[in-house]
């Protein structure tokens, strides 16, 4: 058994001291989850952004924990204990960028938590929705947009000046 291996089973991790940059770790498909508990059993401070589905079978529909990110969670550790994630199966390797590992701000993290929860979500009343209306969305700078189709719960907006289409729950 390696050193590190003894250490990683036997010291917890102090995260006291870390930064608030967060790391982002490459796991095998399908392991988000389970590497992340196995980070979490062994004190490390990690993130696994979930979202949950609605499934359906031929005989029944389940509701199911997915992660909102494929093979991606995030993990807060001191550059020292950075190797100790290893020990853990199903970890690949960190992610890099110009080779340098890619380091996340706690402010983004916070962000896409509160968006996964649903905090950012809007509560907008509307009496008449149409095709071809203008409208001006706050989240794009107050960009305006034309409704070019409009359902039971959902508008879709082309905006001309960012040269997409999104769709907006209503």
């Amino acid at each position: 058994m390696s050193q590190s291996r003894l250490k990683s089973k036997n010291v917890p991790i102090d995260n006291s001291k870390s930064n608030s940059n967060w790391f982002v770790l490459h796991t095998k498909p399908r392991h988000e989850l389970k590497v992340n508990d196995c980070l979490n059993k062994m004190g490390i401070k990690s993130y696994c952004p979930t979202v949950v589905k609605i499934s359906q079978w031929s005989d029944r529909k389940k509701k199911i924990i997915t992660p909102a990110i494929s093979s991606l969670l995030f993990v807060n550790i001191n550059e020292s204990d950075r190797n100790l994630v290893f020990d853990c199966p199903g970890v690949l390797r960190y992610m890099f960028f110009d080779k340098k590992i890619v380091s996340v701000p706690q402010k983004e993290i916070d962000v896409l938590k509160s968006h996964l929860e649903g905090k950012n979500c809007l509560n907008v009343s509307a009496s008449q929705i149409n095709v071809g209306d203008s409208l001006s969305l706050e989240r794009f700078n107050n960009e305006s947009g034309e409704i070019i189709k409009v359902s039971s719960n959902r508008i879709w907006v082309k905006l001309s000046s960012l040269n997409m289409i999104i769709s907006l729950d209503i």
